[in-house]
């Protein structure tokens, strides 16, 4: 019997703090408009013509603006600046020595020192020639400028 008396006193503090999250009208009306915004669906009235243009499978071909040709403006750039861009674009996956051959392997492909390697770059077309490998670096050279790299990127 004792301890039905004690069950007011713990049911009672409760029931009110949780009777204080009843929010204002204006609350409410405020969250069902913006439930209501997010429920209904606009309908889109789209003519036979535009939705032919965003059908991927429609033979015809889409008339597009022509637009002036931009032409970059080609900037006066030293050989070693360029070589800078051009030589994180060659990863090679590792090196292997055969004998006194030393070779660079791309994949399945494989490179000795004095072999090429063509880079396009802002549509130009540079031939980097490999001029050294070592165990775990090699030398790219474009012109007269030289810089080695590793041959597996640190992370």
């Amino acid at each position: 019997m004792k301890a039905l008396s004690y069950i007011p006193l713990f049911v009672l503090p409760a029931a009110a703090l949780l009777g204080q999250d009843i929010s204002t009208p204006q609350k409410r009306m405020a969250s069902l408009d913006l439930a209501r915004a997010l429920l209904t669906t606009q309908q889109t009235i789209e003519t036979a013509e535009r939705l032919e243009g965003k059908n991927p499978f429609s033979p015809k071909v889409p008339v597009t603006e022509e637009r002036s040709a931009v032409v970059p403006v080609a900037f006066a750039v030293a050989d070693r600046d360029r070589l800078l861009l051009l030589a994180p674009q060659v990863t090679p996956s590792g090196s292997v020595f055969l004998g006194d051959t030393a070779l660079l392997l791309f994949g399945q492909k494989r490179l000795k020192v004095g072999d090429t390697i063509p880079i396009v770059f802002q549509g130009v077309t540079y031939a980097l020639q490999i001029s050294a490998i070592e165990r775990t670096t090699f030398t790219l050279r474009l012109n007269n400028e030289e810089i080695t790299r590793p041959i597996k990127p640190v992370k």
